[in-house]
């Protein structure tokens, strides 16, 4: 059974994607905290696709199906050394909406069912790994809001070196 912090998670993963993808019916975000991982995600997402942008010409993401096993086969490796911090739990949206728009770019039509798809693996994937560690740094609104909001210019530099690293982990799953 799902629990009210999978949901609020969920809801996080699915305007981040939307946002993502520029879908035309969406509005300003419903939390300061969706408002925040918007904005910050969305800049190092483009950040790290114009760096790495060789790199993501090279790979063909087809189905969901792939995509699940990438990102689930990267951030196994990516938190192998059990170390979490908040940039390390922004990669992991980052991460999801590039997978997200490279199916797109390979003509891939998302249905909402899919799309749901996509947003309930990376909550998955938080829920089971980080829920606690979340927890015990201050949850979204007290350690997610606190890192990010006020000083977002100051987190960039370290969380665009973090996903470059997760995108060179991508190599070896596809």
């Amino acid at each position: 059974m799902e629990t009210a912090e999978f949901y609020y998670v969920y809801y996080l993963a699915q305007d981040y994607l939307q946002y993502v993808l520029q879908e035309s019916h969406l509005g300003p975000a419903q939390t300061r905290v969706a408002h925040v991982l918007r904005s910050i995600a969305s800049s190092l997402q483009d950040q790290t696709e114009e760096a790495l942008r060789p790199l993501l010409d090279r790979i063909d993401i087809t189905s969901v199906a792939v995509a699940k096993r990438i990102f689930n086969g990267v951030m196994e490796e990516k938190f192998a050394d059990g170390n979490t911090n908040w940039g390390r739990i922004m990669t992991i949206f980052t991460f999801g909406g590039l997978l997200t728009k490279k199916l797109q770019e390979h003509g891939v039509q998302l249905t909402a069912e899919e799309k749901e798809e996509i947003s309930y693996f990376i909550t998955e994937y938080i829920i089971n790994n980080k829920a606690e560690w979340i927890d015990a740094n201050g949850g979204w609104e007290n350690g997610f809001l606190t890192k990010f909001e006020r000083r977002p210019l100051l987190s960039f530099s370290k969380i665009t070196a973090l996903l470059i690293v997760v995108v060179s982990l991508f190599k070896k799953y596809y």
